[in-house]
């Protein structure tokens, strides 16, 4: 049986686009964080190499991861007061803003990045007001591995060890196997 490659279709995205998305992120991010100084920001997205940020498959591949992060946040019963979601060509996002300790949901992000099928795909930020961004370094944690030969993720990134097309073939098994 011939692999499925989800990439197939989708507009092509420029660094520029994914930059801009960033920055416009980034703001709402801030703006929220002085809306609710005491509450935590969660910015969820999928973490997708290559131009192609979006189309159905990686929609559905989001939908699904997101519904998984968002059972783990009821099962513990975090409240979450605000809920903003869009899609552009870039990407499905979504920002929640929730009534919980930003060390708690970093906790609880890395258990759904690390230990769901999915989980590897996404990149869930956590940040507050008081403690700012916070990282797997804050909670004394390894870093991300990379999903091809397990290696640092960010040592892999910046050498581009792995070409894009064996990035995306990975991407795609994994989409094929748990969807």
């Amino acid at each position: 049986m011939m692999m499925e490659n989800i990439f197939k279709e989708g507009s092509a995205q420029s660094l520029i686009d994914v930059m801009n998305n960033r920055d416009w992120r980034n703001g709402l991010q801030n703006e929220l964080a002085k809306r609710y100084p005491t509450a935590t920001i969660l910015a969820i997205k999928l973490n997708i190499p290559g131009p192609i940020k979006n189309n159905q498959y990686l929609a559905d591949l989001f939908q699904q991861g997101y519904r998984k992060f968002r059972q783990g946040l009821v099962k513990r019963i975090v409240p979450i007061i605000d809920e903003i979601d869009w899609t552009r060509d870039t990407g499905r996002e979504t920002i929640l803003v929730a009534n919980a300790p930003a060390l708690d949901l970093k906790k609880l992000a890395i258990e759904f990045e690390d230990k769901t099928n999915f989980g590897r795909l996404f990149d869930v930020d956590v940040m507050s007001a008081d403690e700012g961004h916070l990282s797997r370094a804050n909670l004394k944690l390894a870093v991300r591995r990379c999903l091809i030969c397990s290696r640092p993720a960010k040592e892999c990134a910046r050498s581009r060890r792995h070409s894009v097309s064996e990035l995306q073939k990975k991407i795609s098994a994994i989409y094929v196997a748990y969807r």
